[in-house]
């Protein structure tokens, strides 16, 4: 069996989208890492953007406002460090690396670290949105069972 796997040099952004998509995910994280942030969380998606967190899906503001809600429900503090990211189009990413969270029920404290992944789709236009975000993680580590 013969696989062949080619690249495509369109699917690499420019340098200035490169730039642009880095720092809005740069804003993003420091906003999904701060639990009063809950209001500005939607801010980062399209009205009718799909989130997708292990078997949980939020579609639309209203619902993913929902779901952010519900991620801190068992977390205390919560760190995402991407440490690589991946193009896979003029508008589409993938990042690797850790997220470290503090659970509430821990009575030490203790920080968890896990590896995480997650695949970004910018939606069309001028300002960086995203319609499509998802996010790979052991679901575990947020529900507080350990």
């Amino acid at each position: 069996m013969t696989y062949n796997i080619t690249l495509n040099p369109a699917f690499s952004p420019s340098p200035e989208s490169t730039s642009a998509m880095t720092s809005f995910l740069e804003s993003f994280y420091a906003t999904s890492d701060t639990e009063s942030a809950h209001e500005k969380y939607p801010s980062y998606f399209t009205d009718d953007a799909t989130l997708i967190m292990g078997s949980k899906v939020a579609k639309g503001s209203e619902e993913i406002l929902t779901l952010r809600h519900n991620l801190w429900t068992h977390v205390a503090s919560r760190k995402h460090s991407p440490t690589k990211v991946f193009f896979g189009g003029p508008r589409e990413l993938m990042l690797y690396g850790t997220a470290k969270f503090v659970l509430r029920a821990d009575a030490d404290k203790q920080e968890v670290e896990v590896p995480w992944a997650g695949r970004v789709v910018f939606a069309e236009g001028e300002e960086l949105k995203m319609r499509f975000y998802q996010v790979y993680l052991d679901p575990t580590v947020q529900s507080g069972r350990k």
